[in-house]
């Protein structure tokens, strides 16, 4: 089976089967859209959780604001129906605490933007693996809607 593997600020998709793969989440967060019906899942690895105007050249997949809106474009380019769209997330860790002990942290914020803007467009999330202080690896099997997250010195989980 087909792995591909989405970096920082990307969005990849398969329609029937393919594993989807990105590693690196510290306070980053990945997104899954999945139709389980069409077959059609989409990843996206959220770097910020909005764009501001100078940053007009970056990829969608890189803030939450522009970045779930483009999932879902091609998650309905592969035929899934936006209706039928479920979401998973994991990631958005405090990598550092130390360093934001006053305000909110770049992962809290990432978490609140992903829930925020698919809360906008009525995708439900039907399974987390959020915050914390550690990194993650999450890997998404489009032939069965399967999540897994795994992080150094822990089980794996499915969300």
């Amino acid at each position: 089976m087909t792995e591909v593997f989405v970096n920082m600020g990307q969005i990849s998709a398969f329609k029937t089967q393919g594993i989807l793969t990105t590693v690196g989440l510290g306070s980053c967060v990945g997104v899954t859209l999945y139709d389980d019906l069409a077959k059609v899942g989409v990843m996206g690895h959220i770097f910020l959780p909005r764009s501001r105007e100078r940053d007009a050249g970056a990829p969608p997949g890189k803030y939450a604001d522009t970045g779930i809106p483009a999932m879902i474009d091609e998650a309905v380019r592969l035929g899934a129906q936006r209706s039928r769209l479920k979401a998973k997330m994991a990631g958005g860790a405090n990598l550092f605490p130390n360093l934001n002990a006053n305000s909110t942290s770049i992962g809290t914020q990432n978490i609140e933007a992903v829930t925020e803007h698919l809360k906008k467009h009525g995708i439900a999330i039907i399974g987390k693996d959020v915050a914390g202080d550690y990194g993650r690896k999450m890997r998404f099997f489009v032939d069965t809607g399967v999540v897994t997250v795994t992080a150094i010195g822990k089980e794996a989980v499915k969300i």
